[in-house]
Protein backbone atom coordinates (compact mmCIF):
# COMPACT_ATOMS: atom_id res chain seq x y z
CA UNK A 1 0.00 0.00 0.00
CA UNK A 2 1.09 3.15 -0.79
CA UNK A 3 -0.04 6.28 1.20
CA UNK A 4 1.16 9.50 -0.37
CA UNK A 5 0.55 13.32 -0.06
CA UNK A 6 0.63 15.03 -3.84
CA UNK A 7 0.79 18.69 -4.27
CA UNK A 8 -1.19 19.72 -7.24
CA UNK A 9 1.24 21.11 -9.29
CA UNK A 10 3.50 17.54 -9.29
CA UNK A 11 0.21 15.21 -9.44
CA UNK A 12 0.77 13.99 -12.66
CA UNK A 13 4.40 13.03 -11.73
CA UNK A 14 3.37 12.00 -8.61
CA UNK A 15 1.03 9.61 -10.38
CA UNK A 16 3.46 8.58 -13.06
CA UNK A 17 6.03 7.17 -9.81
CA UNK A 18 2.82 5.51 -7.95
CA UNK A 19 2.18 3.89 -11.37
CA UNK A 20 6.00 3.24 -11.85
CA UNK A 21 6.03 1.47 -8.23
CA UNK A 22 3.36 -0.92 -8.49
CA UNK A 23 4.65 -1.95 -12.07
CA UNK A 24 8.00 -2.90 -10.06
CA UNK A 25 5.84 -4.22 -7.35
CA UNK A 26 6.92 -2.42 -4.17
CA UNK A 27 4.23 -0.61 -3.27
CA UNK A 28 3.06 -2.98 -0.63
CA UNK A 29 4.94 -1.52 2.20
CA UNK A 30 6.20 2.33 2.22
CA UNK A 31 6.94 5.20 4.87
CA UNK A 32 3.45 7.05 4.91
CA UNK A 33 3.66 10.99 5.52
CA UNK A 34 -0.12 12.36 6.94
CA UNK A 35 -0.24 16.42 7.05
CA UNK A 36 -0.62 16.18 10.65
CA UNK A 37 2.60 13.52 11.38
CA UNK A 38 5.11 15.90 12.48
CA UNK A 39 2.60 17.67 15.66
CA UNK A 40 1.98 13.70 16.78
CA UNK A 41 5.74 13.22 16.87
CA UNK A 42 6.22 16.09 19.43
CA UNK A 43 2.96 14.88 21.21
CA UNK A 44 4.96 11.48 21.24
CA UNK A 45 1.34 10.15 20.33
CA UNK A 46 3.44 8.42 17.16
CA UNK A 47 7.36 7.75 17.45
CA UNK A 48 9.64 6.80 14.46
CA UNK A 49 12.80 7.89 16.71
CA UNK A 50 14.13 9.17 19.94
CA UNK A 51 17.04 12.02 20.80
CA UNK A 52 19.42 10.09 23.26
CA UNK A 53 23.37 10.59 23.47
CA UNK A 54 23.35 6.72 24.34
CA UNK A 55 24.31 4.32 21.17
CA UNK A 56 21.09 2.46 22.04
CA UNK A 57 18.44 1.40 18.84
CA UNK A 58 15.08 -0.69 18.20
CA UNK A 59 15.11 -3.66 16.37
CA UNK A 60 11.69 -4.08 15.12
CA UNK A 61 10.19 -6.93 13.29
CA UNK A 62 7.03 -6.89 11.34
CA UNK A 63 4.33 -9.63 10.12
CA UNK A 64 5.11 -12.80 11.82
CA UNK A 65 5.30 -14.76 13.94
CA UNK A 66 6.78 -17.67 10.96
CA UNK A 67 6.61 -21.17 12.08
CA UNK A 68 10.53 -21.45 10.60
CA UNK A 69 12.21 -17.94 10.65
CA UNK A 70 10.57 -16.55 13.57
CA UNK A 71 12.39 -19.41 15.83
CA UNK A 72 15.55 -18.67 13.76
CA UNK A 73 15.40 -15.04 14.64
CA UNK A 74 14.96 -15.15 18.27
CA UNK A 75 18.15 -17.92 18.16
CA UNK A 76 20.11 -15.36 16.51
CA UNK A 77 18.67 -12.22 19.04
CA UNK A 78 19.54 -14.64 21.90
CA UNK A 79 23.08 -15.15 20.27
CA UNK A 80 23.63 -11.94 21.07
CA UNK A 81 21.85 -11.31 24.45
CA UNK A 82 19.89 -8.53 22.17
CA UNK A 83 16.16 -7.29 22.98
CA UNK A 84 13.81 -6.85 20.14
CA UNK A 85 10.30 -5.63 19.20
CA UNK A 86 8.07 -7.90 17.19
CA UNK A 87 4.78 -6.64 15.64
CA UNK A 88 2.48 -9.52 15.29
CA UNK A 89 -0.39 -9.95 13.42
CA UNK A 90 -3.02 -11.57 14.87
CA UNK A 91 -3.86 -14.97 12.95
CA UNK A 92 -0.53 -15.67 12.94
CA UNK A 93 -0.11 -15.51 16.76
CA UNK A 94 -2.95 -18.01 16.92
CA UNK A 95 -1.55 -20.38 14.79
CA UNK A 96 2.05 -20.18 16.45
CA UNK A 97 1.04 -19.24 20.22
CA UNK A 98 4.20 -21.12 21.48
CA UNK A 99 6.41 -18.39 19.36
CA UNK A 100 4.63 -15.70 21.58
CA UNK A 101 5.18 -17.69 24.45
CA UNK A 102 9.05 -17.94 23.91
CA UNK A 103 9.01 -14.01 22.58
CA UNK A 104 7.86 -12.60 26.05
CA UNK A 105 10.09 -15.52 27.98
CA UNK A 106 13.56 -14.19 26.32
CA UNK A 107 12.43 -10.42 27.24
CA UNK A 108 11.01 -9.36 23.83
CA UNK A 109 8.28 -6.96 23.45
CA UNK A 110 5.32 -8.00 21.60
CA UNK A 111 3.25 -5.18 19.60
CA UNK A 112 -0.38 -4.90 17.44
CA UNK A 113 0.21 -5.30 13.67
CA UNK A 114 -3.69 -5.68 13.12
CA UNK A 115 -5.43 -9.15 12.80
CA UNK A 116 -5.23 -9.60 9.11
CA UNK A 117 -3.08 -6.93 7.65
CA UNK A 118 -5.85 -5.12 5.78
CA UNK A 119 -5.94 -2.44 4.09
CA UNK A 120 -6.82 -0.09 6.71
CA UNK A 121 -8.19 2.63 3.58
CA UNK A 122 -10.65 -0.04 2.50
CA UNK A 123 -12.29 -0.56 6.45
CA UNK A 124 -14.34 1.64 8.30
CA UNK A 125 -13.34 2.71 11.69
CA UNK A 126 -15.45 -0.37 13.27
CA UNK A 127 -13.56 -2.53 11.27
CA UNK A 128 -10.08 -1.25 11.84
CA UNK A 129 -10.65 -1.60 15.68
CA UNK A 130 -11.99 -4.81 15.64
CA UNK A 131 -8.62 -5.83 14.11
CA UNK A 132 -7.04 -3.59 16.58
CA UNK A 133 -8.51 -5.30 19.73
CA UNK A 134 -8.92 -8.93 18.36
CA UNK A 135 -4.96 -8.70 18.47
CA UNK A 136 -4.10 -7.21 21.09
CA UNK A 137 -6.48 -10.05 23.28
CA UNK A 138 -4.44 -12.98 21.44
CA UNK A 139 -1.32 -10.85 22.06
CA UNK A 140 -2.74 -10.71 26.26
CA UNK A 141 -3.75 -14.66 26.02
CA UNK A 142 -0.33 -15.92 24.77
CA UNK A 143 2.00 -13.68 26.17
CA UNK A 144 0.89 -12.31 29.15
CA UNK A 145 2.15 -8.73 28.14
CA UNK A 146 -0.29 -6.12 28.06
CA UNK A 147 -0.01 -4.13 24.59
CA UNK A 148 1.36 -0.77 24.44
CA UNK A 149 2.66 -0.24 20.82
CA UNK A 150 0.55 -0.45 17.67
CA UNK A 151 1.97 -0.69 14.09
CA UNK A 152 -0.67 -0.22 11.73
CA UNK A 153 -0.78 -2.30 8.43
CA UNK A 154 1.22 -0.27 5.36
CA UNK A 155 2.04 2.50 8.16
CA UNK A 156 -1.44 3.56 7.92
CA UNK A 157 -2.60 6.95 9.37
CA UNK A 158 -5.66 8.88 10.02
CA UNK A 159 -6.95 11.15 12.71
CA UNK A 160 -9.72 8.17 13.42
CA UNK A 161 -6.59 5.81 14.35
CA UNK A 162 -5.06 8.49 16.44
CA UNK A 163 -8.28 8.53 18.54
CA UNK A 164 -8.68 5.27 18.58
CA UNK A 165 -5.09 4.45 19.79
CA UNK A 166 -5.65 6.92 22.51
CA UNK A 167 -8.26 5.79 23.81
CA UNK A 168 -6.56 2.13 23.87
CA UNK A 169 -3.46 3.63 25.44
CA UNK A 170 -1.42 2.87 22.63
CA UNK A 171 1.94 4.26 21.04
CA UNK A 172 1.64 4.55 17.00
CA UNK A 173 5.36 2.77 16.81
CA UNK A 174 6.34 3.88 13.16
CA UNK A 175 10.09 3.58 11.91
CA UNK A 176 13.47 5.89 10.89
CA UNK A 177 12.66 6.81 7.49
CA UNK A 178 16.41 5.91 7.00
CA UNK A 179 15.99 2.66 8.35
CA UNK A 180 13.64 0.79 6.12
CA UNK A 181 15.86 -1.91 4.54
CA UNK A 182 13.04 -3.51 2.50
CA UNK A 183 14.04 -6.82 3.56
CA UNK A 184 10.58 -7.95 2.56
CA UNK A 185 11.50 -7.87 -1.11
CA UNK A 186 12.11 -11.40 -2.48
CA UNK A 187 15.34 -12.23 -3.30
CA UNK A 188 17.60 -9.11 -1.39
CA UNK A 189 20.53 -10.53 -0.47
CA UNK A 190 21.75 -10.51 3.34
CA UNK A 191 24.82 -8.28 2.69
CA UNK A 192 22.35 -5.71 0.95
CA UNK A 193 19.91 -5.51 4.20
CA UNK A 194 22.66 -5.68 6.72
CA UNK A 195 25.08 -3.26 4.53
CA UNK A 196 21.86 -0.65 4.29
CA UNK A 197 21.12 -0.89 8.19
CA UNK A 198 24.71 -0.39 9.28
CA UNK A 199 25.31 1.90 6.93
CA UNK A 200 22.68 4.03 8.17
CA UNK A 201 22.84 3.85 11.72
CA UNK A 202 22.56 6.54 13.80
CA UNK A 203 21.68 6.48 18.13
CA UNK A 204 17.81 6.21 18.63
CA UNK A 205 16.50 4.97 15.61
CA UNK A 206 13.76 2.80 15.21
CA UNK A 207 14.57 -0.12 12.21
CA UNK A 208 12.15 -1.93 10.41
CA UNK A 209 12.38 -5.56 9.63
CA UNK A 210 10.44 -8.37 8.69
CA UNK A 211 10.10 -12.25 10.12
CA UNK A 212 7.00 -13.11 8.33
CA UNK A 213 7.83 -12.60 4.74
CA UNK A 214 9.09 -15.28 2.11
CA UNK A 215 12.76 -13.49 2.09
CA UNK A 216 12.59 -14.31 6.14
CA UNK A 217 15.58 -16.33 6.08
CA UNK A 218 17.96 -13.27 4.58
CA UNK A 219 16.39 -11.33 7.24
CA UNK A 220 17.76 -13.72 9.81
CA UNK A 221 21.11 -14.08 8.30
CA UNK A 222 21.45 -9.67 8.12
CA UNK A 223 20.61 -9.39 11.30
CA UNK A 224 23.07 -11.75 12.45
CA UNK A 225 25.77 -9.35 10.45
CA UNK A 226 23.96 -6.42 12.16
CA UNK A 227 24.00 -7.44 15.78
CA UNK A 228 27.91 -8.69 15.33
CA UNK A 229 28.77 -5.47 13.59
CA UNK A 230 26.84 -2.78 15.30
CA UNK A 231 27.86 -4.26 19.09
CA UNK A 232 31.52 -3.93 18.26
CA UNK A 233 30.99 -0.44 17.66
CA UNK A 234 29.13 0.17 20.92
CA UNK A 235 25.53 -0.38 20.13
CA UNK A 236 23.09 -1.76 22.53
CA UNK A 237 19.88 -3.37 21.27
CA UNK A 238 16.54 -2.56 23.14
CA UNK A 239 12.85 -2.87 23.16
CA UNK A 240 10.93 0.04 21.22
CA UNK A 241 9.20 0.83 24.89
CA UNK A 242 12.53 0.75 26.24
CA UNK A 243 13.98 2.98 23.58
CA UNK A 244 11.29 5.51 24.21
CA UNK A 245 11.71 6.19 27.62
CA UNK A 246 15.47 6.30 27.05
CA UNK A 247 14.63 9.22 24.25
CA UNK A 248 14.68 13.00 25.99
Amino acid sequence: MVILTIRKRTAGLGLVFILALMVLGISSYTMAKHPNMDNWKKERILIDKVETDKNVVALTFDDGPHPQFTPALLDVLKKHDARATFFVMGNKAEAHPRILKRMAAEGHEIGNHSYSHPDFNKLKKEAQLEEINKTTAIIKKHSGQNVALLRPPGGYLSYDLIEMSKKQNLIIAYWTYQQDSKDWRNGTKPSTISGHIIKNIQPGQVIIMHDGCPNGMATVQAVDTILTHLQKEGYTFVTMSELIKIGK
